[in-house]
């Protein structure tokens, strides 16, 4: 028999308000949703084929004679296997009728491959943060308007106070009374020294958004000062977006809920919280979904807010899982009711109610100190540091400045010819390298590096964010960039950019040699 395509199945509430049967609304979305012409119209080949979704079960609604449960199934390639065609096949047509909900998604193993899921998750961002059994403490810098020295000094004492996440407000975006960039600089600079001073890691999540150009940029911009997350609003910015931006500049994630409501807000209309804030933010990367809890100043409701902790954290194939993070006007005073609501595996965001308060510093104590009394705390190791491509084997700086490196057949004066990079990295073969200037005492915000290649070797195949000039000084070679060939002979000076695919090898009978210049602080490379 032929191979059935895999199939994925969407469990819809309907409300009828006619008189046409259940059935016939189940037919209808099943068209509705994949072909969209009338039944007579729809090939005979398009039903063998099974393109049309296909109504599984219509069930009523116990006590409702207007509502019906309606499982329909979906082939799992007319998503094309991209985020904006799931969400079509998944309501878009039937997000413009009336009263259909979506109250469940059951996902095969490919398309939560396809999708990735969480880069971090849970454990990822534990082993970022440090801290393991208590919920993380994230607070949020506000409000929008305040010059950038003062949501600096906020984000400092949020991280003296020993938070483990300090976010931007969503609002707070490019505004000109606190630009982008110089805002990201100053408070991931105040988050560093006070880390520095306490030895703790508190992650600052800056908001990324604006035009696909503008987020492009961000993002690369947050990567090369070291931020190690953003707080994105997939439905502002568009869903793929998030995805792509924790994929491609290796981000850990926090999704803010911000539009979200149009969905939910009608009980009978739209999808229900745990199916958007919890499992489609999931499959698209959130390491750390934030929703309105109960009680606070939006009006979800105590199932509402277990059943989206429940679908960020419940097994999903292999997807890693995600921190619930319940928020919207928590106080200090709720610490407690949190923690038995959604125990250790989540964050707890807290901004007013610790930016009211006198001293910052302090009132972020208090914070600690509330959830640690639930919890205790367990503090790992500190983490690797976050530099480089191109590792310089783990040594420490050596403190050997020269004002004048002497040059001899392609050696210079105190300066060790290293490995390349660790092996079981990325394949290379015959590279060596030398550090030169920059890691040997130097106060400067580049590196410069000679490389070695021997005949018949090359380096990594790899891409990353930060950029890197190539100046060829012995033999000749070959740069590999996107779909280029670019000879480089001595003296022939090549830009890499910004997660351009690169690599460098040599075909000819004598070493190629060159030197490297790239920023000091920069991202570790990804395969390409």
């Amino acid at each position: 028999m032929p191979h059935k395509p895999e199939r994925f199945t969407v469990e819809y509430l309907l409300t009828i308000r006619d008189n046409r049967p259940a059935e016939e609304h189940a037919r209808d979305i099943a068209i509705e949703q994949t072909v969209e012409v009338p039944p007579d119209v729809i090939p005979q080949e398009h039903f063998e084929a099974e393109i049309p979704g296909r109504v599984e079960s219509v069930q009523p609604v116990a006590g409702r004679s207007d509502q019906f449960r309606l499982a329909i199934s979906y082939r799992c390639d007319i998503t094309a296997w991209s985020v904006p065609q799931l969400l079509n096949v998944l309501y878009g047509n039937i997000s413009l009728k009336d009263n259909i909900r979506i109250e469940s998604l059951h996902l095969p193993d490919s398309l939560l491959r396809a999708f990735g899921g969480p880069r971090y998750g849970i454990e990822g961002l534990r082993s970022l943060t440090g801290v393991y059994g208590r919920p993380l403490a994230c607070t949020a810098i506000k409000p929008m308007g305040l010059p950038t020295a003062e949501l600096a000094r906020i984000a400092g004492a949020f991280a003296a106070g020993g938070a483990d996440l300090v976010k931007d407000d969503h609002g707070i975006t490019d505004q000109a009374f606190h630009p982008f960039e110089e805002r990201v600089a100053r408070c991931q600079e105040a988050i560093e020294e006070a880390n520095a001073r306490s030895g703790r890691r508190t992650l600052y999540f800056p908001m990324i958004s604006g035009s696909v150009v503008q987020i492009e940029k961000q993002a690369r911009f947050a990567v090369r000062q070291g931020v190690r997350g953003v707080l994105l609003g997939p439905m502002l910015v568009g869903p793929d977006t998030m995805r792509y931006l924790s994929a491609e500049y290796n981000l850990a994630v926090m999704a803010h809920p911000a539009l979200t409501g149009t969905a939910f807000h009608d009980r009978e209309h739209g999808m229900s919280p745990a199916v958007l804030l919890g499992t489609l933010f999931r499959l698209i990367g959130a390491d750390v979904s934030i929703f309105p809890n109960a009680g606070g100043r939006f009006h979800f409701t105590p199932g509402e807010c277990a059943a989206i902790a429940g679908a960020l954290r419940e097994p999903l194939g292999e997807l890693a899982a995600t921190l619930p993070c319940p928020a919207g006007g928590m106080s200090l005073a709720r610490v407690p009711e949190l923690a038995a609501s959604f125990g250790p595996d989540s964050v707890f965001l807290i901004g007013g109610d610790v930016l009211r308060r006198p001293d910052i510093e302090a009132g972020t104590r208090d914070f600690m100190d509330a959830i640690r009394e639930g919890f205790g705390e367990e503090l790992a190791a500190p983490a690797e540091p976050f530099v480089s491509a191109c590792e310089w084997g783990g040594a420490e700086r050596r403190q050997t400045l020269h004002d004048l490196l002497r040059f001899d057949d392609f050696t210079w004066q105190g300066r060790q010819r290293e490995a390349y990079k660790a092996s079981g990295t990325l394949p290379f073969s015959g590279v060596s390298r030398l550090e030169l200037v920059g890691r040997h005492g130097e106060q400067t915000a580049f590196d410069v590096r000679y490389f070695e290649i021997e005949p018949g070797g090359y380096s990594s195949l790899e891409k990353h964010v930060h950029e890197h000039v190539i100046i060829g000084v012995r033999g000749r070679g070959v740069l590999s960039k996107n779909d280029r060939e670019i000879p480089i002979g001595v003296h022939d000076i090549a830009y890499v950019g910004p997660l351009d695919a690169h690599q460098l090898r040599n075909t000819r009978e004598e070493p190629f040699g060159f030197f490297c210049i790239v920023d000091r602080e920069r991202d570790r490379p990804r395969p390409a």
